[in-house]
């Protein structure tokens, strides 16, 4: 659950929406359960600190404290919305895949090396991708070395092999492209696709 700061903000209103919500999961034989439920409030510093959160917000009677960050579907949103933390979550994993894959890329082919690591480790770069366009430069630079690593597990080349070229030999974007490609195939694909599925 988000909330977006103002000055003047009370959660009589959220809670109000919360208890619809409740009210349809038991209308449809659910349940919504307070234990797993998580609030989040985006926004800047100096807008969250005019904001009386220490209390948290009531879910059915249920107190939820507010955090720093949520997960979501594999995304982890930080309050500030930096994607700070989503991306070294990001490394870790694919780091740790990485890893893995070094220890048996002498036994397996290169065909067979590209495709473990599309399934298993590139995909964990591209996935909600999109969602870093205009993250911090720093940000990228993280996982554009995370790539490298990856390119020259694939690759079987030493650490002072360019990665630029390696990419180059298997046509791999790097980091920066890769989510300009995203946000664009999304573009094309919203621009060109009405509700009803025909081209606009």
């Amino acid at each position: 659950m988000a909330v977006r700061p103002s000055a003047d903000v009370t959660f009589t209103a959220v809670s109000e929406c919360v208890e619809d919500v409740a009210r349809w999961f038991l209308e449809n034989e659910l349940l919504l359960n307070p234990a797993k439920t998580e609030a989040v409030l985006f926004g800047t510093k100096t807008q969250r600190d005019k904001i009386p959160s220490a209390s948290g917000i009531d879910i059915t009677g249920t107190v939820v404290l507010f955090r720093d960050s949520v997960k979501l579907l594999g995304v982890t949103l930080d309050s500030v919305l930096t994607m700070d933390r989503h991306v070294t979550e990001v490394i870790r994993s694919c780091s740790y895949h990485t890893r893995a894959l070094r220890h048996v890329r002498p036994l397996l082919t290169l065909d067979v090396a590209k495709m473990i690591n599309h399934n298993i480790v590139s995909s964990r770069l591209d996935y909600a991708n999109a969602l870093l366009h205009g993250t911090s430069v720093y940000n990228i630079i993280r996982l554009q070395v995370a790539q490298n690593s990856l390119v020259r597990t694939v690759c079987q080349a030493p650490r002072s092999a360019c990665a630029t070229e390696l990419r180059r030999q298997l046509h791999w974007l790097p980091v920066r492209q890769r989510i300009s490609y995203k946000v664009a195939v999304i573009t094309y694909k919203t621009r060109s696709t009405s509700k009803t599925g025909l081209p606009l």
